[in-house]
């Protein structure tokens, strides 16, 4: 009953973009076209918004039907779950899919690739090796980077003696994306910061995906941790949770280092009296190559590489203007 009532709700949620299309003479396009389903996490994000992109424009690059799908929250894995099972039980030519939980959709994952269908990852990665590509950020080494961030533009205000506790909130406790950039992120702070600087890892806040928690979270660490001096958040709904709390509190004295580039996150780097950076990953990259690589498995073709790292850098208020941030955030 479970089960049924999730491929109802994702039926009813769906949102399919099929590009648009030049006829082929004598035959119907849309009939020759491959089907390519893109489901991804966080439809309406700012995050997925710019993957959605990436996708719909290769579609109409590349002359196929893409249907995206997505859901409102990381925590509604049913949901996405209904969505994969619709996707083989219509014969998409390829499906490329951001999972929500890397560790329940594992099975999933691996039948719908077992089915003989091309499985294109992206952002996330199932707990499975049955996949055809996977285009996401190497999450350790981004983590490791985000704290390397930090640390730097801590030191910009604070001396390596003065006491400072670091505040951290993540979106999901089953993505491995967040597992990961978690693991790089506490494995750097451990070897290079002050003794003095200490993360709060008995704190850590689990919003869900839900940005009226991911708000609040922000606002009770302000208030309960007197030596508050840094923020930090490896996911875009718990980034723009801190970034808006910060805001709404006046206050600039908390250096904040989180992900991805949304319109919250810009607004705030552009303001340069606060101390803020994020990790901008390729995602429009994900989205577009996500659909070039299956229409190629789709196709007949095979990948060369099996697992794709495609990037990430920080950006503040030195670079926000810069080409290269305009060419990773997708920006025309």
């Amino acid at each position: 009953m479970k089960k049924l009532l999730a491929i109802i709700v994702a039926a009813t949620m769906s949102l399919t973009l099929a590009s648009s299309c030049a006829r082929t003479q004598g035959t119907s396009a849309a009939a020759a076209k491959k089907n390519i389903f893109v489901i991804i996490k966080g439809l309406g994000n700012a995050y997925w918004a710019i993957l959605q992109a990436g996708a719909t424009d290769a579609g109409k690059d590349l002359d196929c039907n893409v249907t995206i799908q997505g859901i409102p929250n990381e925590v509604d894995i049913e949901v996405q779950l209904g969505f994969l099972q619709n996707a083989v039980s219509a014969r998409a030519d390829a499906i490329v899919i951001a999972v929500a939980d890397s560790e329940a959709e594992a099975n999933a994952v691996s039948e719908a690739y077992k089915s003989g269908i091309p499985i294109v990852l992206v952002d996330t990665k199932a707990n499975t090796e049955d996949y055809s590509a996977a285009l996401l950020t190497n999450n350790v080494e981004a983590g490791k980077l985000a704290a390397e961030e930090l640390l730097k533009k801590m030191r910009n205000k604070l001396s390596d003696s003065e006491p400072a506790d670091i505040a951290m909130q993540i979106g999901s406790t089953g993505s491995q994306t967040i597992k990961l950039r978690m693991e790089g992120f506490r494995d750097y702070w451990a070897a290079n910061a002050p003794a003095d600087w200490k993360l709060l890892d008995n704190d850590v806040k689990v919003n869900d995906g839900d940005i009226t928690k991911a708000i609040q979270f922000g606002h009770d660490f302000l208030t309960a941790y007197p030596n508050l001096k840094g923020f930090f958040s490896p996911n875009n709904g718990s980034t723009v949770g801190f970034a808006t709390a910060l805001k709404e509190a006046n206050r600039s004295d908390i250096t904040m280092v989180g992900f991805d580039f949304s319109a919250e996150m810009e607004e705030i780097i552009r303001d340069n009296s606060y101390n803020v950076s994020t990790m901008l990953q390729r995602q429009y990259v994900m989205g577009y190559d996500g659909v070039k690589i299956a229409m190629d498995l789709a196709n007949g073709g095979k990948v060369t590489e099996k697992d794709i790292d495609t990037g990430v850098m920080a950006v503040d208020f030195s670079n926000v203007d810069s080409d290269a941030v305009k060419a990773a955030a997708g920006i025309k």
